[in-house]
């Protein structure tokens, strides 16, 4: 049930990124996570209609990674190595691609907590209809 959004500043051709090789590194890594159901993530892409970047500067971007889950004693623990290995992910598939744009490429990543289920984070009960 984790959910993952990355924000993208609205100078960043995004044409030129391979989000579907970028989210299959992702949740390669979240499988390895406690307790973590990859088939349940729902994870995209957030390409800002409005960006301003530190006092304006046209080369900058935002490159910010999200990702929420209801934090366990065992995903705690693992939390700033899983931080790391997702800024590699971003280092790795994201940061060559702006910089060859021509643009400043510093990543951030934030794991936080939905809160208790049921309480502060909710999930429909609802059945799918399949076709």
């Amino acid at each position: 049930m984790p959910q993952i959004s990355l924000r993208i500043s609205k100078n960043i051709d995004i044409v030129q990124l391979d989000f579907n090789e970028l989210f299959a590194a992702i949740h390669d890594v979240l499988r390895e996570a406690p307790n973590v159901d990859v088939s349940t993530c729902q994870s995209g892409v957030i390409h800002e209609d409005f960006s301003y970047i530190g006092l304006g500067e046209d080369k900058r971007t935002k490159v910010y990674l999200e990702l929420y889950w209801v934090e366990t004693e065992q995903r705690v623990a693992i939390k700033k190595q899983l931080a790391l290995q997702l800024m590699k992910i971003l280092e790795d598939y994201i940061v060559p691609e702006v910089e060859q744009q021509k643009l400043i490429c510093i990543p951030r990543v934030r794991i936080a907590n939905f809160g208790v289920l049921d309480q502060d984070y909710y999930i429909s009960q609802r059945t799918p209809a399949v076709s």
